[in-house]
């Protein structure tokens, strides 16, 4: 979540896209914001595993901790920079009434705030300098563990450069391995470019193995050493609807489809720009396999990582989080539904089998950052449009939490903000709140103060009504 923090943004399908406004702002304002082959045809033999329904040690969990807040780690990093830091702040989260945090500990740039023997790790941002010796995880696990805080991980799983104002952070600019693996984008000339020589951030091709790969050893290491909670995706998925177009990904497509040729033109004839985003204009005749194809590619990442940490510890929860607007979510290749849910009987741009890419059954845990200040009414642009879509789609399958984007969102009034943690507190399993930063900063939210207290009685209203 790291792209869009501090700047004020209203339209969170491009959530990425609100990076490149924080790099033109950042000055003015405080940081906010191997080697096997992937095989993409789902295997007809095999189930998804029983979620977090049936694990006694995971539903436990998620009831003690209705209330989790995100951490993002840039914009919290001297806020959150020492031991001392961290037990006076998780103190204040604590008395707000909130019961766990998901700290992320891998954000666009690809650096990690842990102890990593992969990796290279955040020490250094924006003027502030952690202390040698200083394990970012380790301090938030002991000092939230003390303020009775439930501990949650997050990395943003293909996201792995950003190019600062001219200073070039991650594997994407200074390892020619990965660089060679970045997303190759869309223009709406009908043009294919490396991502990095398009945007200031850099994401990687979610279906090369070599992605797979790094990022699953990543994953494994975080669990593997750490003694936390729960575990959450994000940024599990392609930069956009112009991703990937690379001749590798094209290949491999033509290889699933049972195609003898393929060109990107069969899939979008013409793209054009719509909001600052490249979208097609005109599409191809492959184009609904195309979009079944990404999200099978989702899909099996997803479950390889779950097996990856099951493995690993069998009772960790899974978790991911996805925006709730599921109407155009397919734009990124995720499928955040359950396999019983067909989106072809609602939806024009779904083959009859894509439902099939459907990962809810995977998930122990599942959070929909609900970002819209409209609460009522029907539609996914609305609060309680969102939650009754989730409802349709998920079908039970794993535990929903909703999300609400404190310091982006353009709420009408203090009131409004807070209705609408009401309503995912009793609607939903629990809420999470984004971001730390905009309840403790008063320059990170339109209220221009801090927002413990405010955000406290709507704790305490939406849990007395559940």
């Amino acid at each position: 979540m790291f792209g869009c923090v501090i700047t004020i943004c209203t339209n969170m399908r491009k959530k990425l896209l609100c990076f490149v406004l924080l790099i033109a702002c950042f000055h003015a304002l405080v940081v906010s914001c191997g080697k096997s082959d992937v095989k993409l045809p789902p295997d007809t033999t095999k189930t998804d595993p029983t979620t977090s329904t049936s694990d006694t040690a995971i539903v436990n969990l998620f009831n003690k901790a209705p209330v989790i807040v995100w951490i993002e780690a840039a914009a919290n990093f001297s806020r959150l920079g020492t031991a001392d830091k961290m037990a006076a702040t998780f103190q204040k989260i604590a008395d707000m009434g909130a019961k766990g945090i998901v700290l992320d500990v891998k954000g666009i740039p690809g650096l990690v705030s842990y102890n990593s023997q992969i990796a290279q790790q955040l020490k250094t941002w924006n003027g502030y300098t952690q202390a040698d010796g200083f394990d970012y995880l380790q301090s938030a696990i002991t000092e939230a563990k003390k303020k009775g805080l439930k501990v949650f991980v997050s990395m943003s799983v293909f996201a792995e450069g950003m190019n600062y104002y001219g200073v070039k952070y991650g594997k994407v600019f200074n390892d020619p391995s990965f660089s060679a693996i970045q997303s190759q984008v869309m223009t709406a000339m009908g043009t294919v470019q490396n991502i990095t020589d398009v945007y200031s951030y850099g994401m990687l091709n979610p279906l090369q193995p070599l992605a797979q790969s790094y990022e699953l050893s990543l994953i494994k290491e975080v669990v593997t050493n750490y003694n936390i909670d729960g575990f959450v995706l994000d940024y599990c998925r392609f930069y956009d609807i112009c991703a990937d177009f690379s001749d590798y990904t094209l290949a491999k497509f033509k290889d699933w489809a049972g195609l003898s040729s393929v060109k990107a033109t069969d899939i979008v004839q013409s793209w054009t720009t719509s909001n600052g985003s490249v979208v097609p204009n005109v599409t191809g005749s492959q184009y609904k396999k195309w979009l079944e194809f990404r999200a099978q590619t989702i899909h099996d990442f997803v479950s390889k990582t779950r097996d990856a940490i099951k493995a690993i510890k069998p009772h960790l929860a899974f978790c991911s989080y996805s925006g709730a607007w599921y109407d155009s979510y397919y734009n990124v290749g995720v499928n955040w539904a359950s396999k019983t849910y067909d989106p072809s009987s609602e939806f024009s741009w779904a083959t009859s089998t894509y439902k099939n890419t459907g990962y809810a059954e995977l998930l122990d845990m599942f959070m929909t950052g609900n970002y819209t200040p409209a609460l009522n009414g029907a539609g996914w642009w609305t609060v309680q449009g969102q939650i009754d879509g989730a409802n349709r789609v998920l079908k039970n399958a794993n535990i929903h939490y909703g999300a609400i984007d404190i310091g982006n969102t353009s709420w009408s009034d203090l009131s409004n903000m807070k209705n609408a943690i009401v309503m995912l507190l009793q609607q939903t399993k629990g809420v999470m709140l984004f971001d730390l930063v905009h309840i403790d900063d008063p320059t990170a939210n339109q209220f221009n103060k801090q927002l413990y207290d405010d955000v406290k009685s709507a704790i305490s209203q939406g849990l007395a009504g559940k």
